[in-house]
């Protein structure tokens, strides 16, 4: 998502609210602790000592920054920032021997709640004591002495917004943590309560956050006050600063000690990553040193790698304190089961477009919490490959247009194809959306047909005459039914036809070729009555002109006695209402008729790869090898699965070989089973004359003749 600036409205409000807190604690921290007058005077002062090398290394400027297991610590409101479940070790190397180990657990619970428990030990080690008379003066070396103190908390936060409605407490996140404190000087033990109250808002997400905590509120310990201190403070986070996936945190502490007075401290974060891996560079100053301008300084470093299933994390800050010496931290932490800002993508397409003539519009949504890396918009066919793979840098755009091509540019077959969109973020987080369908298909092919369906004219006549016979009606009936159901707009040609014998002197018309159109015009006035439109009929006789058999025998004359139902027009047809048309034409061996239909199934649909092998088979049967072998390949192109298809040609038209010398093919075409079961309705015969010949596709030659 793009971060915005921050409106005045949106930053006043909370702004006020950090300024009344640090009014508030500036009355009541000194009322709290009247007795406590300049450095030494307060108890358990190593509850000063920063926990974590991380905060160290900026500064101890980490009020608003708190986003990890020692949050406990620095502001125990931002638990609610620290995912998942986390450790943190830390060993610090104080002066003069001075040694100091903290450990800090957190654990995010649903929903934006969190708690956390901090255990601190430090240890002098033994030293020699120093005895006195009774005087108070020096009186020698004693036996050796020893010093320590411990802490051990438990903290509670949760965000606002969970109790209370509103913008305002969704973004306001509040902090409570309880602290038993001791301390052991030379045997001599005691103890107290003390409580931290830290509240954080977060005025743009993951952005510019301010904070405020007041913290060892608590008992006196051996008559003196815990170390009471308030602070309020602010970060901010920038985001692809100097190059890309870097990170940077500038944040300001205001640090009031009732102690030893008002301080300032500021701190930088800057970090890049690599992969799964990152490194961290930091920076700090803290206000109010009397031990030199250096002594305030504060650096670090920290590495991070991402595993499977946790992160680990090894910081180090160096602290200088001017003659006393260095002190160092080092800390480990490991953080497990955090929730991962991974982006939302989205992608809606239309239920369907036509290929060759549409773009098919996918709009692209994505919402995240973070900037993106980059973006990957895939689709897949049905067979589960990706076709088709449109990626980029940043965010995605709105709206992509798919022009129905596959990688190569040629366009897709006909068929559902599936879209998703992956996005991921600059910390390598990574969406899917959820698939969307949409159907690309070919538009149906206007093509010229024209079948010719045949009845005996023995059915319909008596001899010589051209009076339609009752016996006739059904079979006129059934031909003219199942042309209206598949070609309700076609118009319809009755052709008449007679074998060569002569009538005999007393029939009504005077030669063959009168009785045909007789006859054929007998059938054309049944169907007007019967309900054709009469603007679709027409007749025509061509008596004994067309024979279908040889007029020699008995048998073959009574099949050139026919009327012909010659059927013509221009319809849509989808390439699998074609195939069917043409595996109808091939099983009866009508392979001319049969490549017809192919090749407008081609034209239907240039992705079928179907229609180019039954071509191929065609060509074949048609003695056209090298079209044949032309067909075959580009069949095998669209479906390189077909094993039985490529062995042919590997056998008989290999690649380097156009055409094969040592083995002549076989007779049978390679293996085609029908596409589609062929039609229940019968086959229709050849045309009365022949259609002019299909043009073939690019790259395709035209037919031969049969032998």
């Amino acid at each position: 998502m793009e971060f915005q600036t921050p409106q005045p409205n949106a930053v006043a409000r909370p702004l006020w609210v950090v300024l009344l807190s640090m009014m508030l604690l500036s009355f009541v921290a000194p009322a709290l602790s009247q007795d406590v007058n300049g450095a030494g005077s307060t108890s358990t002062n190593f509850q000063k000592i920063g926990m974590g090398a991380r905060a160290v290394g900026m500064g101890e400027s980490f009020i608003s920054v708190a986003d990890d297991a020692t949050s406990s610590f620095w502001n125990p409101a931002g638990l609610v920032m620290a995912g998942g479940t986390q450790f943190n070790v830390t060993h610090g190397e104080w002066m003069l021997g001075v040694h100091h180990e903290f450990f800090a657990f957190s654990q995010n619970i649903e929903p934006d709640g969190a708690f956390g428990a901090v255990v601190g030990y430090l240890g002098s080690g033994s030293f020699p004591g120093a005895l006195e008379d009774p005087n108070g003066n020096f009186a020698g070396v004693g036996p050796d002495i020893s010093a320590s103190s411990f802490i051990g908390s438990v903290s509670y936060a949760q965000r606002l917004g969970h109790w209370l409605q509103g913008n305002f407490w969704r973004k306001s996140m509040l902090g409570l943590k309880a602290t038993v404190v001791g301390q052991d000087v030379v045997n001599v033990g005691s103890a107290g309560l003390a409580f931290d109250l830290g509240y954080m808002y977060e005025i743009t997400k993951k952005q510019f956050y301010v904070g405020a905590v007041l913290l060892n509120l608590g008992t006196s310990i051996q008559s003196f006050a815990q170390p009471l201190r308030y602070k309020v403070g602010g970060s901010y986070r920038f985001r692809n600063l100097l190059m890309k996936k870097d990170r940077n945190i500038a944040t300001l502490d205001l640090d009031g000690h009732i102690d030893t007075g008002f301080k300032v401290n500021l701190g930088d974060e800057y970090r890049l990553s690599f992969g799964k891996s990152a490194v961290a560079f930091r920076v700090g100053f803290r206000s109010g040193s009397d031990l030199g301008t250096l002594a305030g300084l504060t650096g670090g470093i920290g590495l991070s790698h991402r595993f499977d299933d946790f992160d680990a994390l090894l910081d180090y800050a160096f602290v200088p304190y001017g003659v006393l010496g260095e002190t160092h931290r080092i800390s480990l932490g490991f953080a497990t089961g955090g929730k991962l800002d991974k982006p939302e993508a989205q992608v809606a397409v239309p239920q369907a477009f036509t290929l060759g003539q549409q773009s098919l519009p996918i709009r692209l949504g994505v919402k995240s919490e973070e900037p993106l890396s980059d973006w990957k918009l895939k689709i897949v066919g049905k067979d589960g490959a990706v076709i088709r793979a449109v990626e980029g840098k940043g965010s995605p755009p709105g709206r992509y247009l798919w022009d129905g091509k596959d990688q190569g540019g040629e366009l897709v077959a006909q068929g559902n194809y599936t879209f998703t969109l992956d996005v991921t973020n600059d910390e390598d987080a990574t969406g899917t959306s959820a698939p969307r369908d949409s159907f690309a298909r070919w538009i149906p092919k206007r093509v010229p047909y024209q079948y010719s369906f045949q009845v005996p004219g023995d059915m319909l006549f008596d001899s010589a005459k051209a009076d339609l016979l009752k016996k006739g009606y059904e079979a006129i009936q059934k031909a003219v039914g199942a042309i209206q159901r598949r070609y309700p707009d076609s118009q319809i040609i009755i052709a008449g036809h007679t074998d060569n014998q002569r009538l005999v002197k007393s029939a009504k018309f005077k030669d063959n070729q009168e009785l045909s159109v007789a006859r054929a015009q007998a059938v054309v006035n049944y169907l007007s009555v019967n309900g054709v439109d009469p603007s679709r009929l027409s007749a025509v006789g061509y008596g004994e002109s067309k024979p279908i058999a040889s007029n020699e025998s008995p048998e073959g004359r009574a099949k050139n006695r026919r009327v012909e139902l010659v059927v013509s027009g221009v319809m849509d047809a989808t390439a699998t209402e074609l195939i069917q048309e043409g595996m109808v034409l091939y099983r009866v061996k009508n392979y001319r008729e049969a490549l017809d239909r192919f090749l407008k199934a081609i034209e239907s649909d240039s992705r079928n790869s179907r229609a180019y092998h039954l071509a191929g088979d065609c060509y074949l049967s048609l003695g056209g090898k090298p079209q044949a072998v032309a067909a075959y390949r580009k069949a095998l192109k669209l479906d390189p699965k077909d094993t039985d298809l490529k062995k042919w040609l590997d056998t008989y038209a290999p690649s380097s070989s156009p055409a094969p010398k040592a083995q002549e093919p076989p007779a049978a075409a390679p293996s085609s089973q029908p596409a589609v079961a062929p039609q229940s309705e019968a086959a229709p015969q050849a045309p009365a004359q022949d259609p002019p010949a299909a043009q073939p596709p690019t790259g395709m030659p035209m037919p031969v003749e049969a032998n």
